[in-house]
């Protein structure tokens, strides 16, 4: 009887055996969709990114889900930032692209930023960018310099946008006299509103975004270049050179690090480490792709991809700010 019992037990455990293996081997991600959050409105260049990345990706993830976009705008990117933190499911079904500036709010006493953005998990960046402050080519300032005798307006979005921040920098290191007139829901109406003349300039402009709306805009006179945030320009002014203080170029490096985290795709916080693996290597696969970088090279965008891990250890380290510095963009960031 005894023997019969155990004879049975074998038996079961043999047959579960082959039924067990194929459910350890199955993807997570069969036969699931994940959502791609845009913190900005469509037609403008994080709503191409994202979608760009929603066309590819899931073919360079084990099981090859599907994926969709869905565009939530607000403050910069605001609000998708909260809603990727506090309400998106921790599993990877749920990734997010968001402004690099989000980073920032949290240091810089934003009430509403009740995150910590070192506990996100960065899976790479479509490409860095460099940043400008340019006019209108019909506005009369040829230079920074005529910014701080003349009232000059700028769009932007709202808090968690370089947008604000930049300009609002410049008159604070440099005297400028930038007005700004914010609540635009995503850069690509800062542009059309550049355009149509309701504002004269826009401060935290990506080069990349410029080129994807008009590549000759950068060397036929249609825009006045006042300030470069990186070195990649010829003939235009960087903005840490302009800064006379040390503090004060530490506080522009500080805005700089929109730079690297300028096209980011995100996840929340608490993914499990497998899951996080899977996205940063799906992620550069996608991005060494011949078939995302031709659709890309259609749509003006850049792609030299920036790896995640290098996105979490530039968050660590602006979170490791001196006080000094803190204080200084935190003074720069405060309501006016």
């Amino acid at each position: 009887m005894q023997h019969a019992r155990i004879l049975a037990i074998a038996v079961a455990m043999a047959l579960a055996a082959p039924h067990a293996a194929q459910a350890e081997s199955t993807p997570f991600y069969q036969g699931k969709q994940i959502t791609i959050v845009v913190g900005f409105t469509t037609g403008g260049t994080y709503d191409a990114t994202a979608r760009l990345f929603a066309r590819h990706i899931g073919k360079h993830l084990p099981g090859n889900p599907s994926v969709i976009v869905r565009n939530m705008p607000g403050s910069g990117s605001l609000v998708a930032t909260l809603h990727l933190y506090n309400a998106a499911p921790k599993d990877g079904t749920t990734l997010g692209v968001v402004g690099g500036g989000v980073v920032l709010e949290p240091l810089l006493g934003n009430a509403q930023a009740t995150y910590d953005a070192r506990l996100f998990n960065w899976i790479g960046g479509r490409t860095k960018d460099n940043i400008v402050c340019a006019t209108w080519n019909k506005v009369p300032v040829r230079t920074m310099a005529d910014v701080t005798k003349r009232e000059t307006i700028v769009g932007a979005t709202g808090p968690g946008s370089r947008t604000l921040t930049h300009p609002r920098a410049f008159n604070e290191l440099l005297g400028t006299k930038f007005k700004i007139v914010s609540g635009y829901p995503g850069g690509n109406e800062i542009t059309l509103a550049v355009e149509r003349g309701e504002v004269e300039g826009y401060c935290g402009w990506t080069v990349g975004s410029i080129v994807n709306r008009a590549s000759s805009w950068l060397h036929d006179g249609t825009l006045t270049l006042l300030a470069q945030f990186t070195r990649d320009l010829p003939n235009v002014p960087v903005a840490r050179d302009l800064v006379p203080t040390e503090t004060g170029k530490r506080a522009i490096d500080f805005l700089s690090a929109d730079v690297v985290l300028a096209w980011p795709l995100v996840a929340p916080p608490d993914l499990p480490m497998e899951r996080v693996k899977e996205l940063r290597t799906g992620f550069l696969a996608m991005m060494n792709d011949p078939d995302l970088r031709a659709e890309a090279a259609k749509l003006k965008l850049e792609t030299a991809p920036v790896r995640g891990r290098e996105m979490q250890d530039l968050v660590a380290q602006l979170y490791g700010s001196p006080p000094d510095v803190i204080e200084l963009v935190k003074k720069i960031n405060s309501p006016q």
